[in-house]
C-alpha cells in the first residue's frame, strides 16, 4: 500500500485540523485530530475506501457549516464519491447529484468561479477532458460545454487564482506527457479563455515524457500578488506575478530550477520570519538517491536546506503544510508512497518566542461557513513595510484541496498590523479592511473573519 495524496480540514469542528490520507491498495483513513493526537476513524466515518485513490478536496458544499469530502480514484470502473459531513458521519451522494465520473482523477477543487457564494466543483482529469459542475445551491450542473474549460490535455494539477486582479477566479491546467499548460482566464460571464500561449506559459517543445505535475500558489517575493510554483517532469518553474495579468519564469540560476522529476510543492512559512518557504517532492526520481527537497526563503533568495532527519524517507508523492497542534508553527504531511503505507508528519518545533510571532486567520463568510476558497489575504505592518499575501486554498501539494485558515509568519519587530481581504461575490471584487490587529492581545489560535457583502 502507498499513500497517494492528503489533506486537511477540521471536519468535526472542534477547532484542530484533520487529516484524510487516500491510499492505494489500502483503505483510505480519516485521522482526527485530539489535541495534537490522532485516531483513524475511517473506518465508522464511512471513508475506509480500498481503491487507488489520487485526488481528495474538502469544501462545504451544501453550506451546512461542516466541510464535505470530494475523493477521486485513478481508474474507471469506479466512480468518484462525493461525501456529506453529517456531523462527522459520511454519506457518498455523487450519484444523486449528478457527478459520479469515473476516469484517471488528479486534480479535484471546490471554488466559487461564478461568485453566487456557493462552492462550484472542478474536477480535472489525466485520460478525459476536465469537468466543472456549477453549485445551484441544491444541486450541480455540468456546464464544462458552455465554459470553454473542458481542457481535453492530461491534466494532473490545477491552480486556481485571480491571476489578473479582476477579482474572479482564473485557472492554470499543469499537463503532462509533452502537452502544452493552459490559463484559463475567467471572463466574469460563466466562460473562460485559454491565453497560456498569449502569456508565454504554455511551455512549448517538451517531449513526451515531460510535462508539469503540481502547481503551489504563493506570494514569495512579498509584493502582495501571488505568484506561481510548477513542479514538473523537467526543470521547475517559477512564475512571477508582475501585477498586471503578466508571469516571468525566475526559477532558471536559482536552486528551484531542479530537474528532479518533482510531482508536488507546497509553500509554508516555517520558520516564521516573513518569507515564504517551499517543499518539493521528487517522487520517481531518475537520481541515484530520490529525496525530497526544502528550500529557505528570504530577502536574497532560497537555500536548500532540508533537515537530515527528513531525508531518511526518500522522496514523497505529496506534500501538505497545516499548523495540526496550535502552536503557531507549521507542521508538514507528506504522502509518500510506501511499501508498507508510511506517511510521514513532521512537527515544527519552533521556541516558542518564533512559533507565536504568527497570525492564522480563518475566512468564512456572513452565515460562518468555509466557503471562501480563493480569497486573497493580505497583512500589512506600517512600522516596518512588511507585506504579504496568501491564498485560501484552492488545491495543491499534489491532487489535493485542504479546508482551514491561513498561516503567516511575522519578521522580527514591532506593531499592529493590517489585514486586507479579497473575495468575488454578486459579480464584482470586495474588499474589507481588519486594522490594528495586536498579536499580543488576541486570545484564541485562530483569528476569524466574517466576510460580508455589503
Amino acid at each position: 500500500p502507498g499513500a497517494q495524496t492528503n489533506a486537511w480540514a477540521d471536519y468535526d469542528g472542534d477547532g484542530d485540523l484533520d487529516l484524510f490520507v487516500g491510499f492505494r491498495n489500502a483503505p483510505n483513513r480519516l485521522y482526527r485530530n485530539d489535541q495534537g493526537s490522532f485516531v483513524d476513524v475511517g473506518l465508522e466515518a464511512g471513508l475506509a475506501v480500498e481503491a487507488e485513490t489520487r485526488a481528495a478536496a474538502w469544501g462545504d458544499y451544501d453550506l451546512d457549516g461542516d466541510p464535505d469530502l470530494y475523493v477521486g480514484f485513478a481508474a474507471l470502473g469506479i466512480d468518484n464519491r462525493l461525501y456529506r459531513n453529517d456531523e462527522g458521519s459520511f454519506t457518498d451522494v455523487a450519484g444523486e447529484l449528478g457527478i459520479g465520473q469515473s476516469g484517471t482523477t488528479r486534480q479535484p477543487a471546490f471554488l466559487d468561479y461564478d461568485g453566487d457564494g456557493d462552492l462550484d466543483l472542478f474536477v480535472a482529469f489525466r485520460d478525459r477532458p476536465n469537468t466543472l459542475f456549477r453549485n445551484d445551491g441544491t444541486s450541480f450542473q455540468n456546464v464544462t460545454a458552455e465554459s470553454n474549460i473542458g481542457d481535453p490535455r492530461r491534466t494532473v494539477g490545477v491552480a486556481w487564482f485571480d491571476m489578473d486582479n479582476d477579482g474572479d477566479l482564473d485557472a492554470f491546467t499543469a499537463n503532462q506527457n509533452g502537452d502544452e499548460d493552459g490559463f484559463f482566464r475567467n471572463n466574469g460571464d460563466g466562460t473562460f479563455t485559454d491565453i497560456a500561449r498569449q502569456l508565454g506559459m504554455h511551455q512549448p517543445g517538451r517531449a513526451q515524457d515531460l510535462g508539469s505535475v503540481g502547481t503551489a500558489v504563493g506570494d514569495y517575493d512579498n509584493d502582495g500578488d501571488l505568484d506561481l510554483f510548477v513542479a514538473s517532469y523537467g526543470p521547475d518553474v517559477l512564475w512571477e506575478n508582475r501585477g498586471d495579468g503578466t508571469f516571468v519564469n525566475v526559477a532558471p540560476g536559482t536552486p528551484l530550477a531542479g530537474d528532479h522529476h518533482s510531482v508536488a510543492a507546497d509553500w509554508g512559512d516555517i520558520n516564521n520570519d516573513g518569507w515564504l518557504d517551499l517543499y518539493v517532492d521528487t517522487f520517481l526520481s531518475s537520481e541515484a538517491e530520490a529525496r525530497d527537497y526544502l528550500f529557505i526563503g528570504g530577502p536574497e533568495g532560497f537555500t536548500e536546506a532540508l533537515p537530515a532527519e527528513m531525508l531518511e524517507h526518500g522522496a514523497s508523492h505529496g506534500v501538505r503544510f497545516a499548523d495540526y497542534d496550535n502552536d503557531g508553527d507549521l507542521d508538514i504531511a507528506l504522502a509518500n508512497n510506501h511499501a508498507e503505507g508510511k506517511h510521514p508528519l513532521y512537527r515544527n518545533d519552533l521556541v516558542p518566542e518564533l512559533a507565536t510571532r504568527s497570525l492564522v486567520v480563518a475566512v468564512i463568510n456572513q452565515a460562518g461557513n468555509w466557503a471562501r476558497a480563493g480569497t486573497k489575504v493580505t497583512i500589512s505592518r506600517e512600522s516596518d513595510g512588511f507585506l504579504s499575501a496568501r491564498l485560501v486554498d484552492t488545491g495543491g501539494g499534489y491532487s489535493s484541496q485542504g479546508v482551514g485558515p491561513v498561516h503567516f509568519g511575522l519578521p522580527p519587530g514591532s506593531g499592529l498590523v493590517t489585514l486586507t481581504i479579497s473575495w468575488f461575490e454578486d459579480g464584482q471584487l470586495h474588499t474589507m479592511t481588519v486594522p490594528e490587529i495586536s498579536l499580543e492581545e488576541l486570545t484564541s489560535k485562530w483569528l476569524f473573519v466574517r466576510t460580508e457583502v455589503r
